[in-house]
């Protein structure tokens, strides 16, 4: 907006704000578009390649997989955050043995799990649970250098690993069209990214203080492990276990029809991931960060262009990265839109409770998501089929998001009030 008669172009807070936004957050965002776009390139190549059936397989071993091991390990990088509050010394070492030791107990879960479901294990299935024992370390690598604010080496990390996959993904499967060669691409994805994870931190870990034993770390570690477990563990179940849910309820075409729907919207996904360390960064070093300005001039204009796309490309979306096959995937993609358009704007609550030391209210909303999702899914699944795990998810997202929104409102009025 011009000022009148004093001749100097005055910027618009909006653009001011958005302009600071993307330069701050441009590696991160870079690194994420890449990301999502290989993505949807290798779905492209592994729908095409193996049909409806098989990509529903591939969900449900990795649904199995992902529970099993990221119920011990998903967001221990926020335990590798909170103890640089608590100490000066260095806990590296102790650290990682720590994520393997918790990769480990994973190994057993998901061997038991496996047991149960299908009375035996694939020898391909084998070598991918043991090598994922070791991608562990990559929770401290994302806990220490989101603590160092070097948001360019985690961003390259994060790129180099996903372009990794993609190409191991695209030979393997365009080689031989097996879900066997789809998991031995993801074995040799793992033991890159551990490698080049643990390569980094020793070579960035300057920190030359007295070094905290395991026994230490364990006991400094345990109250916090403890409320973070509680928390993602909840969480984990919907987000996991919905294309083993469809799988069961209904099959594994319709597992496959999903896997669709949900992989197309998990772009949005992708922006919230690159979003997240910048995000706590920013809470963590300025204690009274304006949410309003990102919600006004970030979240919500990107959110109209995002819901419009998918609106009016979506149909073209699918044919063009999975086929006519898929075609069916379109409504569950708009259903699913919407619960991811509602964790999108309101990402930054989980944030924000969690540096506030408030994460049992998140994970009492993790818990409403939890018990909406088991008591609908049954019901929508069984009368809507795909349609209706998708309305579940989405349901249930939504109502997560609004009550950590009332807990945030409620914060911070009571503050204001002394």
């Amino acid at each position: 907006m011009a000022c009148k008669g004093s001749g100097v172009q005055i910027p618009s807070a909006p653009l001011t704000i958005m302009k600071k936004f993307l330069n701050e957050t441009k590696e991160l965002l870079l690194s994420q578009g890449l990301i999502a776009v290989l993505a949807i390139i290798q779905v492209r190549v592994v729908a095409t390649n193996l049909g409806p059936e098989a990509y529903g397989n591939i969900g449900v071993y990795l649904g199995l997989v992902g529970l099993s091991f990221r119920i011990l390990s998903s967001r221990n990088s926020d335990l590798v955050l909170i103890n640089f509050k608590s100490t000066h010394k260095n806990f590296l070492n102790s650290a990682i043995y720590f994520e393997i030791l918790l990769g480990i107990v994973s190994l057993i879960f998901v061997y038991g799990i496996f047991f149960v479901y299908y009375n035996f294990i694939f020898n391909y299935l084998i070598l991918y649970f043991v090598t994922r024992v070791f991608l562990n370390i990559l929770e401290v690598f994302k806990g220490v250098f989101t603590h160092n604010g070097d948001m360019k080496t985690y961003s390259l990390v994060e790129s180099s690993s996903n372009i990794t996959r993609f190409i191991l993904v695209v030979t393997f499967v365009s080689l031989n069209p097996d879900i066997s060669s789809f998991f031995y691409a993801l074995t040799f994805h793992q033991l890159f990214v551990s490698v080049l994870v643990l390569l980094l931190l020793f070579k960035k870990d300057t920190n030359k203080a007295e070094k905290i034993t395991f026994k230490e770390y364990i006991k400094m570690s345990k109250s916090n492990f403890y409320k973070i477990r509680t928390d993602q563990s909840v969480g984990l179940i919907p987000t996991h276990l919905d294309v083993v849910v469809i799988g069961y309820f209904a099959d594994y075409y319709s597992a496959g029809i999903y896997r669709i729907a949900k992989k197309l919207v998990d772009p949005i996904n992708s922006l919230i991931v690159a979003f997240s360390p910048w995000m706590l960064n920013k809470i963590n070093n300025q204690g009274d960060y304006n949410f309003r300005n990102l919600f006004i001039n970030i979240l919500l204009p990107s959110s109209v262009i995002i819901v419009s796309f998918y609106y009016l490309f979506g149909s073209n979306l699918i044919e063009i990265i999975a086929g006519d096959e898929f075609a069916d995937a379109f409504l569950p993609m708009m259903i699913l839109l919407f619960g991811f358009m509602s964790y999108y704007l309101t990402f930054w609550t989980r944030h924000f409770l969690f540096m506030n030391d408030l994460i049992h209210k998140h994970t009492i909303g993790r818990v409403i998501n939890l018990i909406i999702f088991l008591s609908t899914a049954p019901f929508f699944i069984s009368n809507f089929g795909f349609n209706g795990i998708a309305i579940s998810i989405s349901l249930s997202t939504a109502f997560q998001k609004l009550y950590e929104f009332s807990v945030y409102l409620k914060y911070k009025n009571n503050k204001n009030n002394y």
